[in-house]
């Protein structure tokens, strides 16, 4: 009894008779698409018991056998998704956790077991499993799709309602922008949808298609739902992007005639046509729709010739969907245009013989009056589609009968007998079809006198097309040679069908038959290839290459490219009996090709056997032939994973085992790449070959290692034989750069610094290893141990890329937070490396770490101005928090709030300025968190400053101020020199400060005046930096309820202040004139201030 049995079978009894369970990986995605459902349920043992609803037991032991828990399906899904989808226990689902399945995992879609839980409705008590087990409720599909809109499509009621209680965002939106409604009116439940329109959904959102909740609900069966929408306003005409109305959404996915007849009934209007000009008479013909939705819409006046784009009309989709005759015979009926062409002059009767409509659909159509000899803009009939997509002989024996061109040619002069003997190269339709029908139809067509020697643009006859299908039937060859056909025509390309026929492969019979007709053997395509080169190519039989030879065919013909048939033969791993046959029959053995390649450099590159080599070499090919690049037949064998075998046969036959390549490669140099066996590199190394050999690129043997995958003991034997470990390549680069840019294992990297490899070594670009080690795909170990050895972690490159920025480009998270551990410097990097991730990554360290002073600049930055470690917070934060502009990103903000319960009074207060500058609503948001905020207050006392109940009517009441102050945002807006007109067309202080992120992304604004060149550019960002900050400050200093002033601007103030000084000590001190500027500018500013009667600020100090 198998495993799977006794699993299906429950047989514990069975199961613990077996030892140990030995489970392989699943099998690759190309293999599963193969396998049925029963095989693909058998890939993964932990999955199939699951399906099979085993017990906890089962499972249980099933696992102390050795069943793997870790492995995912080709969806990515593991044993605790496949559990939940096939809805089992909670006992089961617990124990998979148990085991050490994550609750958050997820499949190749995001979707995580929570999602799985709400879309396959799962019962509440699930659910509530799963959260409780820190299931994360605010996750996201790939498609951004929340539990909520899962929730929301399966209609229960109870499940949203439970969800929304655990304070998941009912706005949340899909990456489409489609709505919880939007998923909710894909089914019928009116009182979900009424739920979700209560708590206050918007019933007019649209998705970036512009679709409403009506075209979602049109999409399916419930006149209930698009009746309850429509009386809550939505309009019936409204349409989508591509001008889709409510009914063309109805007719294309509804399969309910009294959803069509509603929406009519209400006033849509039925010609109503899309972007495309089709109208839902358009849409009904492109589905199986019943005839009687076909029926009603023309009733209600659809205009019936109503054409597309592409100039269809409806009996056109009618064809191509091969809707019954019955249809076709009603719209034909009701006075479509039977005679209608498209753009590309196809008519009704070329789609029907395309999509191969049954013979009565094509008899209908042709005594309707349709006209038969029509051609298309490529010059096609009816004919050439019917023999093309292998219409029934019937159907092409009755329009022969009906008078259609039988030699009509298409443009590519191509006759319906090109097509119909085409239509046999397919081994579908050999296979599938009456074996004799596509002979009939060529018979047929040659008794009604097609020209059977008519050529293509390639001058190409029936019978090249036929030779082109190893499975053409030899009877039909036959027929046409006994018919007349030129034997000996040629393509273009100089090819006779004795070419073709030896390229693909056809039986000896057609082969011999061939050349008994007369065709010339020995004739030569335009690259100079002989039949027999094909044959030896295309690894012909034994028999078939034999017959060529003895019937006189040239076996030393050379093509363009200087390949004799020998070459060829191993270039398709030819049968043994077939190198000896070409070379009993005289071929020469040391004939060499366009690259002056011998037979032996073709033998070794294609991994001939070592009998085939013992034979080479014993009959006579130079063993030390060199090709124009200066390869010996060893160069080729190394290049290729090779045979130690065959290595130590050819040594030992007196090959040079010193030769070096054109390139100063040796053997070793190509063997350490391809395949470092330390078997096949010590061999060489005891045989004398010089470990120190360096390519025309400064490359020894170790840097090729290093470049491939060798084995620890592969590195340990180079760098024993006294390799130079330090040697630098053509960059400069040392094997250790190669090892971090490969990522070859910890203990190798370990191994070589260990050994002495200069670890600080730089290449020309002035790289070290540990930019080579953070690039993609990095290995965190070697990363950290690089650092433990004291290599730079702030060392620019030459393009001023630091480790930090390469992580932060590659969007590694993790490496991101290991370099800001070790005091990784970003004060330099660019605005673009400022994301939102390495926002998070900085949080995540700076919240777990109290020594946040280690992260920023030092005093080094500012010579002779000494600075306090909060200022430089304060600097650094500020910064950040500018330049990321992440309007109403929740998951940055709760990050700030989780670091404040942990931060000192001052330090919060710093985060609490700058998020008013970061975030321009970040008053909405706060006021979501109140209630964290509020319990917040109560169980730390450390953020009782921020968090305390007063403390946040006082936030409330710095926000009513700057609302309430809209004459003086634009007072102050005209201060700064901005435009009149740009300050009327804003709202607010949210507009302003949006238009000011904006600005300050934008490198090409016209509001300010500084010269754009690199330098003055910075001076001009950094205009928009104090800007912002004086804006800040001039708003942060207001009375509480108990009016007591506090005064935020004066911190704005001094970072002012430290940007100032940096700006010009360190940035401009070429550009002088900038400099004055920008200060005087200051100086207004500030004089600006003084006389506001909100400021408090004493200037004396600045």
């Amino acid at each position: 009894m198998d495993l799977f049995t006794i699993i299906e079978q429950n047989q514990i009894e069975k199961l613990k008779e077996i030892k140990f369970i030995e489970e392989k990986e699943p099998q690759t995605k190309q293999i599963q698409v193969q396998n049925s459902k029963k095989e693909k349920e058998k890939e993964i043992i932990l999955n199939f018991a699951i399906i099979k609803k085993s017990s906890k037991e089962m499972i249980e032991l099933l696992i102390a056998k050795g069943v793997k828990t870790h492995l995912q399906d080709q969806n990515g899904r593991n044993s605790l998704h496949i559990a939940i989808i096939n809805n089992s226990p909670i006992e089961i689902l617990d124990l998979l956790i148990q085991k050490g399945i994550s609750v958050n995992s997820t499949d190749k879609q995001n979707q995580t077991c929570l999602h799985f839980a709400c879309q396959n409705n799962s019962s509440i008590k699930v659910i509530k499993y799963l959260i409780s087990k820190g299931g994360d409720i605010n996750a996201r599909t790939r498609q951004n799709q929340t539990i909520l809109h899962y929730a929301c499509r399966n209609q229960s009621l109870e499940i949203i309602k439970y969800l929304v209680s655990k304070k998941l965002n009912i706005h949340s939106k899909t990456n489409y922008n489609e709505t919880l409604l939007h998923y909710a009116c894909q089914h019928n439940s009116i009182e979900v949808i009424e739920y979700l329109l209560e708590k206050g959904l918007d019933v007019n959102a649209k998705t970036f298609g512009k679709e409403t909740a009506l075209h979602y609900a049109c999409q399916h069966n419930s006149i209930e739902v698009i009746e309850y929408l429509l009386e809550k306003g939505l309009d019936i005409n409204e349409k989508t992007n591509f001008n889709q109305s409510t009914l063309h959404l109805a007719c294309q996915y509804s399969s309910s005639i009294e959803v069509i007849k509603y929406l009519i009934q209400e006033g849509v209007d039925i010609n109503a046509t899309t972007n495309s000009n089709q109208t839902a008479l358009h849409y009904a013909c492109q589905k199986n729709s019943s005839i009687e939705i076909l029926k009603y819409l023309v009733e209600k006046g659809i205009d019936i010739n109503a054409k597309t784009a592409t100039n269809q009309n409806a009996l056109f989709y009618a064809c191509q969907s091969k809707l019954s005759i019955e249809i076709i015979k009603f719209l034909v009926e009701k006075g479509i245009d039977v005679n209608a062409k498209t753009n590309l002059n196809e008519t009704v009767l070329h789609i029907a013989c395309q999509h191969k409509l049954p013979f009565e659909t094509i008899k209908f159509l042709v005594e309707k009056g349709i006209d038969i000899n029509a051609q298309t803009n490529q010059q096609k009939t009816a004919l050439h589609f019917a023999c093309q997509y292998n219409a029934s002989f019937e159907i092409i024996k009755f329009l022969v009968e009906k008078g259609i061109d039988i030699n009509a040619q298409t443009r590519t002069e191509q006759t319906a007998l090109h097509f119909a003997s085409r239509q046999n190269q397919t081994v579908l339709h050999y296979l599938c079809q009456n074996p004799n029908l596509s002979f009939e139809a060529i018979k047929f067509l040659v008794e009604k006198g097609i020209d059977i020697n008519c050529k293509t643009n390639q001058n190409q006859t029936v019978l090249h097309y036929l030779c082109q299908n190893p499975n053409a039937p030899f009877e039909v060859i036959k027929f046409l040679v006994e018919k007349g056909i030129d034997v000996n025509a040629k393509t273009n390309e100089n090819e006779t069908v004795l070419h073709i026929a030896c390229q693909h492969k056809l039986p000896f019979e057609t082969i011999k038959f061939l050349v008994e007709k007369g065709i010339d053997i020995n004739a030569q395509t335009s690259f100079k290839q002989t039949a027999l080169h094909f044959a030896c190519q295309y690894n012909a039989s034994f028999e078939i290459i034999k017959f060529l030879i003895e019937k006189g065919i040239d076996i030393n013909a050379e093509s363009n490219l200087k390949y004799t048939a020998l070459h060829l033969a191993f270039q398709n791993d030819s049968s043994f009996e077939i190198i000896k046959l070409l070379l009993y029959k005289g071929i020469d053995i040391n004939a060499k090709a366009f690259h002056e390649e011998s037979v032996l450099h073709f033998a070794c590159q294609f991994n001939a056997s070592i009998e085939i080599i013992k034979y080479l070499v014993e009959n006579g090919v130079d063993i030390n032939a060199k090709t124009a690049s200066g390869e010996t037949a060893l160069d080729y064998l190394c290049s290729k994973k090779p045979s130690f075998e065959i290595i130590q046969y050819l040594v030992e036959k007196g090959i040079d085992l010193h030769s070096k390549s054109n390139h100063n490669h040796t053997s070793l140099h190509l063997v350490c790449l391809s395949n470092p066996s330390f078997e096949i590199i010590r061999y060489l190394i005891e045989k004398g070959v010089d470990v120190n050999t360096k390519t025309e690129r400064n490359e020894t043997a170790l840097h090729f290692a290093c470049q491939s995958n060798p084995s620890l003991d592969t590195i340990k034997l180079l760098v024993g034989k006294a390799v130079d470990i330090n040697a630098k390549a053509y960059h400069n680069e040392t094997a250790l750069h190669f090892a971090c840019h490969y990522k070859l294992s910890f203990e190798i990297i370990k191994y070589l610094i260990e050994s002495g490899i200069d670890i600080h070594a730089k290449t020309d670009a002035n790289q070290t290893a540990l930019h080579y080690a953070c690039q993609i795909n990095p290995s965190f170990a070697v990363v950290e141990y690089l650092i433990s050895k004291g290599i730079d972690i702030n060392l620019k490159t030459a393009s001023n890329e630091t480790p930090l920025s390469i992580s932060i480009q590659n969007g590694n998270q993790k490496l991101v937070q290991i370099l800001l551990n070790n005091q990784a410097n970003f004060y330099d990097l660019q605005e673009k490396e400022i994301s939102k991730e390495f926002l998070e990554s900085f949080l995540q360290v700076y919240s777990i770490n109290e020594d946040f002073s280690n992260f920023f600049i030092s005093d080094d930055n500012f010579p002779d101005y000494k600075i306090e470690s909060n200022d430089f917070f304060k600097f650094n934060v500020h910064k950040l928090i500018l330049l990321t502009r992440f309007d109403n990103d929740e998951t940055i903000l709760q990050k700030f709030i989780d670091i404040c319960k942990t931060k000192s009074k001052e330090e919060v207060q710093i985060i609490l300025n700058f998020l008013y500058t970061g975030f321009p609503n970040f008053g909405e948001i706060i006021e979501k968190f109140q209630h964290q905020i509020e319990k917040n207050s109560q169980n730390d006392s450390k953020s009782s400053y921020f968090w305390g109940g007063r403390q946040f009517e006082e936030q409330k009441t710095i926000l009513r101020e700057i609302e309430q102050n809209q004459t003086r945002i634009e007072d102050f807006f005209k201060q700064m020199g901005f435009d009149s007109n740009w300050i009327e067309s804003k709202k607010g202080r949210k507009g302003i400060i949006k238009d000011l992120h904006q600005l300050y992304q934008n490198e090409s604004t016209k509001d300010f005046t500084i010269i754009v060149e690199e330098k003055e550019i910075k001076a001009h960002k950094l205009i928009l930096i104090i800007r912002s900050e004086l804006f800040k400050g001039m708003f942060l200093s207001v009375q509480d309820s108990s009016n007591q002033v506090h005064d935020y601007s004066k911190k704005s103030f001094e970072t002012i202040n430290q940007l100032i000084y940096f700006f010009y000590h360190n940035e401009f001190d070429e550009t002088k004139e900038i400099t004055k500027e920008i200060i005087q500018e200051f100086k207004g500013l500030k004089d600006y201030f003084q006389l506001n009667q909100h400021s408090k600020i004493d200037f004396s100090k600045f």
